[in-house]
């Protein structure tokens, strides 16, 4: 396999979900720092998933290490979604913004526009997704800067399974898939070069059921076909931080 230049791996192990939670915002602020300092945008892309929580609840409380200027700067997109109306349990947006989107929006230190919903109540995601594409590539050129990934028991980030074709994809921003392994089927995702092209993914491996994943994510003799969150140390250099409370 091609290897390609590999991002420095951080790891971030605490044990209890709370010190951890708060290691992590510190890290996250601490990377949004240095790419406002270099950019005129800076694009998070955001996960859902019981591994991330706690580190979304931690974001407001910290909200102050960053100006009201810089978090103009700072726009919101989604590194997948599932096809559901923003109400739904399932709906990685209703996460974030209940968690902090809301809170952030309500002191109005984030703007509505510079939140970017996937629209998964759409009837025409082919449509939605072209426009989603365009509207990064307005914001950013089309980079996310710094992706969320929570990883799942069986290596995939956002909705890039092991053996998918999604994983072969080089060109889209996103990606539509239609057959998930995990319901509900039909979603959409980051692709894997903007994975690889970002500057600061967070990984998160969080709990006993996602040791199994992470023994994989550090074998060497495992690639990204099998183990997607692999991407997140391929591709453009930066700093990948491996958060866990795995030994």
């Amino acid at each position: 396999m091609h290897r390609d230049p590999e991002k420095e791996i951080v790891t971030i192990r605490v044990k209890g979900r709370k010190d951890l939670a708060r290691k992590v915002a510190e890290k996250f602020y601490e990377s949004l720092g240095r790419l406002l300092s270099s950019k005129d945008k800076v694009v998070v892309s955001l996960a859902g998933g019981r591994s991330v929580q706690s580190f979304y609840e931690r974001i407001p409380g910290m909200a102050d290490l960053l100006s009201g200027g810089d978090w103009r700067r700072v726009h919101f997109f989604w590194t997948d979604e599932r096809l559901v109306p923003p109400g739904s349990y399932e709906s990685n947006y209703g996460l974030a913004e209940d968690l902090f989107l809301g809170e952030l929006m309500g002191r109005d230190l984030v703007r509505p526009d510079q939140i970017h919903r996937f629209p998964g109540e759409t009837s025409g995601p082919s449509r939605a997704l072209k426009s989603y594409r365009d509207d990064l590539e307005k914001i950013s050129n089309g980079v996310i800067h710094l992706p969320v990934l929570g990883v799942g028991g069986d290596g995939h980030v956002g909705s890039l399974f092991p053996g998918s074709a999604q994983l072969n994809e080089n060109s889209s921003e996103f990606s539509l898939v239609e057959a998930s392994p995990k319901p509900p089927k039909e979603r959409v995702t980051i692709s894997p070069r903007l994975i690889r092209e970002s500057k600061y993914p967070f990984l998160f491996f969080i709990g006993e059921e996602k040791r199994e994943a992470y023994e994989c994510f550090r074998a060497e003799a495992t690639t990204y076909s099998d183990c997607p969150c692999k991407l997140a140390f391929s591709g453009s250099p930066g700093v990948c931080y491996v958060v866990t409370d795995l030994d």
